[in-house]
């Protein structure tokens, strides 16, 4: 009887290693509903982690950088719920009691441009008036089901409610508490690899670290300066609801493309509705076309650099299938994942080019015809702690 050919321990090690993170990643992914409180706080504690390290260079503990920048935080909230609140709550105020008068402006502008359109086009005119008669009152039964449907899941979900209310009070909780043991919590994670990868791991999270915090971080910046410029911007215009759209078209740039579609299109609209004004159109044209260049011509380059280099078709693909997957919470995360696929997938390109299946049977890499350079980085590896180099 012919024996079983041995299976290497290299090859058993990587199956365990790799069959591992694929468990830990489809529990968190089947569960992400139990686990968000606790990845929400843990994503808080991996950007806020070179903060508390500042602290720690300069002498401080980690307790003391946590309490701080919980300090800190608690300071923005309570500016932004004494100031920025109480303005947007007056400006939807104004908007509520400025409703009937946009109502009345558009219709006296709309109503004469239609008889005009059904003078010069009186079949297509009426065409098109039956076709959308007939699509209303076909789809009105639907819609009402829908909306009823709606209510009904918004009110009887009590408990639900309550759950997202405890979830928000857990999350910074956790956040506090995984950014005191951060640096356990790496080294521990780092303990799971197998001796014989983790020098190579440890290389690859670092470049990966470096492109999804440099993009995080550095978004976020911009995001914040483009809210605060457009905010400021849109109130001097005098656009209603200037201070809520200002801040959502800013923070909105966290998702690439996404600011002109939340900010541009409301502002115009109702500056329109107030004023019926070309030029004051014009100006919040020239606003969001300002912010946008100072954006991509200063604040990207200067504060993201090359952290995130990603063509744009990638970024699109990457926020649609994020999207369609997770919702906004996709599209949030969609850039920094395909940034980190993007780092492996280099190497695996690059490791491909050094194959025999690209070189063909007798070759080497000196006789590729389109060599590159390799992007395996020069010198020495990466080394490890002596507490991880053990055999």
């Amino acid at each position: 009887m012919s024996k079983l050919p041995r299976i290497p321990p290299a090859f058993v090690r990587l199956v365990v290693f790799a069959g591992g993170l694929a468990a830990i990643v489809a529990m968190l992914v089947i569960g992400r509903e139990i686990f968000m409180p606790l990845l929400l706080g843990l994503a808080i504690a991996y950007l806020l982690d070179p903060a508390v390290g500042w602290f720690t260079r300069h002498g401080r503990s980690r307790l003391f950088g946590v309490i701080a920048l919980a300090a800190l935080a608690v300071l923005l909230i309570v500016g932004f719920l004494l100031y920025v609140v109480p303005t947007i709550s007056l400006q939807v105020q104004h908007l509520t009691a400025s409703l009937p008068r946009y109502a009345a402006a558009l219709k006296a502008q709309l109503l004469p441009w239609l008889a005009g359109v059904e003078q010069r086009f009186p079949q297509q005119y009426a065409q098109v008036r039956d076709r959308a008669t007939e699509a209303l009152r076909e789809n009105f039964p639907r819609l009402a089901t829908a909306l009823s449907a709606w209510l009904a899941r918004v009110l009887g979900s009590l408990a639900g409610f309550l759950l997202f209310l405890l979830d928000l009070v857990f999350v910074p909780v956790f956040a506090f508490y995984l950014l005191i043991d951060f640096p356990k919590i790496k080294r521990r994670a780092l303990d799971l690899v197998p001796l014989p990868y983790r020098a190579l791991t440890l290389e690859r999270a670092q470049e990966v670290d470096a492109a999804i915090s440099g993009f995080v971080r550095g978004q976020t910046t911009v995001a914040v300066i483009l809210a605060a410029l457009n905010s400021i911007g849109l109130m001097a215009l005098g656009v209603p609801l200037g201070l809520a759209i200002g801040l959502a078209a800013g923070l909105a740039n966290v998702i690439p493309y996404m600011s002109l579609v939340v900010g541009l299109l409301p502002a115009m609209a109702l500056c329109w509705a107030e004023y019926q004004s070309q030029p004051r159109l014009l100006g919040v044209a020239a606003l969001f076309s300002a912010t946008q260049l100072l954006e991509g011509t200063f604040l990207s380059p200067r504060i993201l650099g090359k952290s995130v280099d990603l063509h744009p078709v990638w970024v699109l693909l990457a926020i649609i299938v994020g999207g369609n997957l997770f919702g906004l919470f996709g599209m949030l995360i969609a850039v920094p994942a395909a940034a980190a696929i993007q780092v492996f997938a280099r190497h695996w390109g690059a490791a491909f080019r050094r194959s025999r299946v690209y070189l063909g049977d007798g070759a080497t890499a000196s006789s590729e015809p389109c060599a590159e350079p390799s992007a395996e980085p020069s010198g020495t590896p990466l080394a490890v702690s002596p507490s991880h180099s053990e055999a």
